[in-house]
């Protein structure tokens, strides 16, 4: 599964709370994410570590914006996927209600790599057609 469509899934499962990973019935949006894809998490969490990605907001890189937990960060300091998220979620959706959950996670589809399981799959329905042809 993908970070983006656990996203919107796990966003239907809990209610959006700033600041807190998850708390039983509330959450920020990794905690929907781990929420509603648990198989997928270490994964997902491990990509978005890694996926290095520019700030899709305005923030300016000395800014104090608010980040994991709640706490401030510059703007300046993130830079990975996981980092982003954190900040549009808390600072843009809960806080300055700049950007919508929707907002969010159309940003993370259009960043994130593509589902292994659906590669696969494309993969085969791709080589099938070929071989009916």
């Amino acid at each position: 599964m993908k970070m983006s469509t656990a996203m919107a899934l796990g966003s239907t499962m809990m209610h959006p709370i700033a600041g807190v990973f998850y708390t039983g019935h509330a959450g920020c949006a990794l905690g929907m994410v781990s929420q509603a894809a648990p198989s997928d998490w270490n994964r997902l969490y491990e990509m978005s570590r890694k996926l290095k990605v520019s700030r899709p907001c305005l923030c300016k890189d000395d800014c104090f914006v608010y980040g994991s937990g709640m706490m401030q960060v510059r703007a300046g300091e993130i830079g990975h996927l996981g980092h982003c998220i954190v900040h549009l979620f808390n600072h843009h959706v809960m806080t300055r209600k700049d950007w919508t959950m929707e907002q969010l996670i159309d940003w993370v589809a259009s960043v994130e790599p593509p589902d292994p399981e659906e590669a696969e799959v494309r993969k085969e329905i791709h080589e099938e057609v070929l071989a009916c042809r």
